[in-house]
């Protein structure tokens, strides 16, 4: 299957709508998995009422982290351009060219995200299934981000797995109740993502896709099992057992490097990073978790394992 996708232009800011509720956002996530330093950034902005989104996350593999996490933050004019998004001085994306920065006190990188493939037009990798209420248009690509990091004293020149998520259109945070957004990239010819979700009206929805040597494959069924910390929301990690639409059988897992809160318009999710498993393949994987079977707008109490500290910390040890 070689589906449909956008163009480069698509990359860059469109017009909002006039909805309220009009969102635009771009994601990253990365590991080295050799020298053990991740990262996460989901940026959303909502310009027709001048207001953004941020959550920014880096960690080492000897436990220093980092999180600043924002929302609901008043939106400056230039926080948004013809090719850039961004959060004032601390954190800026050009589209254009994938290139992010990121300027905090405790926290420097300059980083390069580079496609392994098109821009394909997500819903359309997944042969046309069903999206949550207010997914927009949208589409996802794996690939490598490469640069450098300071984080506190210590300094990091990356080379990457990754992956990146756009999506632009109307959007409402309270509509989900339990989430599971699973991507994991083997290298520029192994790709996968699932997507598994409850919505406030009992909708189930899953579904996904494998890319694999430039072909696309849809998940026709798949279940993801979380383990989690006794708390009740930290993934420790992650398995699915998926089948293709060519009758194809596969087993994919992950494992946790470190994970992240992520906290936008009462929404929270654990960003669990870390190694993900196909048979012999290993690469970087990203399981999002976010369980709120009663519709809550709250903060988690407390994640054992997951950083939702702001600022410059240190994981603690077991």
């Amino acid at each position: 299957m070689k589906p449909p996708y956008f163009e480069s232009k698509d990359d860059c800011p469109h017009p909002p709508g006039e909805d309220k509720s009009w969102q635009e956002s771009a994601l990253f996530v990365w590991h080295d998995l050799e020298l053990g330093v991740g990262g996460f950034w989901r940026l959303g902005q909502e310009p027709v009422v001048e207001a953004l989104n941020s959550c920014f996350g880096v960690f080492t593999a000897e436990g220093a982290r980092f999180r600043s996490n924002v929302t609901g933050e008043a939106m400056r004019k230039p926080d948004r351009g013809d090719t850039h998004m961004g959060w004032g001085d601390a954190l800026r994306v050009d589209l254009d060219t994938l290139a992010i920065d990121a300027c905090f006190p405790d926290l420097e990188a300059k980083l390069r995200f580079q496609d392994f493939h098109p821009r394909y037009d997500y819903m359309a990798l997944v042969s046309g299934g069903s999206a949550p209420e207010g997914m927009g248009h949208h589409f996802e690509v794996a690939g490598e981000m490469t640069g450098d990091i300071r984080i506190g004293d210590q300094t990091f020149r990356i080379n990457a797995l990754g992956y990146r998520d756009r999506s632009w259109g109307s959007r409402s945070w309270n509509t989900l109740r339990s989430t599971r957004w699973w991507p994991c990239v083997f290298g520029p010819d192994l790709s996968i993502h699932q997507l598994s979700a409850v919505t406030e009206t009992g909708q189930h929805i899953r579904f996904g896709y494998v890319l694999r040597d430039g072909e696309a494959y849809a998940v026709t069924d798949h279940n993801i099992l979380a383990t989690t910390e006794d708390d009740g929301v930290s993934p420790m990690s992650g398995y699915s057992h998926l089948k293709l639409d060519n009758g194809e059988i596969m087993e994919l897992s992950c494992d946790r490097s470190d994970a992240i809160l992520m906290h936008v318009r009462g929404y929270s999710a654990i960003e669990c990073i870390g190694r993900a498993r196909l048979g012999d393949r290993f690469g970087m994987s990203n399981l999002e978790v976010s369980t709120n079977p009663a519709g809550g707008d709250m903060l988690p109490a407390v994640t054992l394992g997951a950083n939702a500290k702001d600022g410059l910390s240190q994981r603690a040890k077991k």
